[in-house]
Order: C-alpha cells, then structure tokens, then sequence
C-alpha cells in the first residue's frame, strides 16, 4: 500500500536541487532556481526540476527554502532593482518541520498537514537526503485510490 511504503521511496534527492547560501541575492537565487527548474531540450524548455531552491550553510546543512512564491512575494517591489539588495536569508522559509527516512508517507501526510507546510525535508540521522512535497504525498494518495478501482 503507498501509504505505507518509507517516504524515502517518493522522495526528491537533495541532489537534485539546487542550493545557495543564506547571503546570496534574490537575484542570483532566481537565477539558481530557474536554472535548475527547466532543461532546453532541442531549444524547446522542458519542465525538470524542483519549483525551490534550498538554503544551506557552508557544511550544507539545511536552514531553509525558497520557493516560487517566496520569490514572486519579494521580486515585486524589487522590478526595477531586479533583486539586487534583498538577501536570501532576510526572505527564505525556515524549515518548519523534518521526517526520518524510514517514517512512512502516512506520516510524511500527517506532519505536512499538521504544519501547514508544502515542502518536508526527509533526513537520514542528522544529513538532510531528500525533500517530499505535498505533490509528492498526493500522488501517493492517488496511487492507491488507483489501485483500488
């Protein structure tokens, strides 16, 4: 059953974002997001990636994440500065909640529901490995409401 099965299993690898540093710019977080959200695929853009960005520190430690609101909520009165003066770490969203690896995705729904949060950071011991978003846990819903029609 989805719902069962370690949230490590619909998890997104930490890999496969792209990080920055508390003290970088909107700016060049925007640019470090957009990077990493759309591949060119024969000049056409294709949807890739993760719609975040996280924050780490130099020991890659997890301390937060930006996400596409956050940047849109922030890059509005900043148009004409193009972000410039805003600093990632004055706008990131602090990481609200975290599961364990081996927690199932029942328990990855709960904590997302509980926290009102969409992004969950899944760790291994004290090492961050992975995040599981709320897209994630529906489609582990949906998953099972497939299976049992």
């Amino acid at each position: 059953m989805p719902l069962k099965q370690p949230i490590k299993d619909r998890m997104i690898p930490i890999g496969n974002y792209a990080t920055i540093t508390p003290d970088a710019t909107l700016r060049e977080a925007a640019l470090s997001l957009r990077k990493s959200f759309f591949e060119l695929d024969g000049g056409m853009r294709t949807v890739a990636g993760p719609r975040a960005v996280l924050v780490t520190d130099e020991d890659e430690k997890l301390l937060g994440i930006l996400d596409f609101k956050s940047f849109l909520k922030n890059y509005f009165p900043q148009i004409g500065g193009l972000g410039k003066k805003i600093m990632v770490k004055d706008i990131m969203l602090k990481v609200k909640g975290a599961i364990d690896a081996s927690a199932t995705v029942e328990e990855g729904l709960t904590t997302i529901v509980q926290t009102k949060i969409s992004v969950l950071p899944v760790y291994d011991g004290d090492r961050a490995v992975g995040i599981v978003r709320d897209t994630d846990i529906f489609l582990a819903i949906t998953d099972s409401l497939e299976k049992e029609a």
